[in-house]
């Protein structure tokens, strides 16, 4: 009777086992073994874009030393600036771009002393430059329409100078100018203004990094402050004091204020 009762039990799982599998293929199911494995969805890419910057440039007074010696007093006047970069959005609030700015010109006025009362002449000429700078930077709010940043960078600043005027006891000696090619850093900060286009999101990417992936192309207007360093400059050498000299500028700072435009390129 136990045999029996057993036979009954085995018989009836395998006729229902055999009744789900046909159910399962009517239904076009598979098994679970020619069922389809699930890929891990791959990251999404981050975005890109573009900018274009103007601003306006306040120089702070160079130290100046002429002949080998640190002497005199020295006026830089402000001048205009315009750049552009390229760059890309990073995971958690950042981003980052390469940006290539160039300041016009701008006139240094010296008054050349060896010690005080002892005037040897004054100086002037122009001097611009062209910086070259990767910058990383943080936005706070992001993906809201009012976007926060801080934000740093370094690089090199091209800075030339154009040819010049030397005055000393009523005479003039005209020189040239001269190029060099320095370190330079910055560090900003501003805010952006999303003015059109989709919302920035931020999905997961790899590690469960948000990586920032911007919809619609948007367009934002930057507003910022930016202060540079951009090393030093000097003329070429020229006959004064009954020596061949050079007047150079050293330390040469800026403080930027600039407004500009950033559109997402995906």
């Amino acid at each position: 009777m136990l045999f029996t009762r057993n036979v009954l039990v085995v018989s009836a799982a395998l006729v229902l086992g055999s009744a789900l599998g046909a159910s399962a293929a009517d239904l076009g199911g598979t098994s679970l073994k020619d069922a389809p494995i699930m890929e891990a969805m791959p990251a999404a890419s981050a975005g890109w874009y573009i900018r274009a910057d103007g601003g306006y440039n306040w120089f702070t007074t160079p130290s100046v030393s002429f002949s080998g010696r640190e002497v005199g007093n020295a006026s830089q006047d402000g001048a205009w600036s315009v750049g552009g970069g390229i760059g890309r959005y990073f995971g958690r609030g950042f981003r980052g771009d390469i940006t290539v700015d160039h300041i016009f010109d701008s006139t240094s006025e010296s008054s050349l002393y060896y010690s005080p009362g002892n005037l040897v002449g004054n100086s002037k000429f122009d001097l611009s430059s062209t910086v070259v700078l990767a910058n990383l930077y943080y936005d706070f709010n992001r993906g809201g329409r009012f976007i926060p940043y801080i934000g740093a960078g370094i690089g090199y600043a091209h800075n030339s100078t154009s040819s010049g005027t030397f005055e000393q006891c009523g005479c003039t000696t005209e020189f040239d100018g001269k190029s060099t090619n320095n370190f330079a850093a910055a560090a900003m900060a501003g805010v952006s203004w999303r003015i059109r286009g989709g919302q920035t999101t931020y999905v997961s990417g790899m590690k469960d990094e948000p990586v920032a992936v911007s919809s619609g192309n948007a367009l934002y207007l930057d507003f910022g402050y930016r202060f540079l360093y951009l090393g030093k400059a000097e003329t070429a050498s020229f006959d004064a004091d009954t020596v061949t000299s050079t007047e150079k500028l050293k330390d040469i700072t800026a403080h930027q204020l600039r407004v500009g435009l950033r559109y997402d390129l995906n």
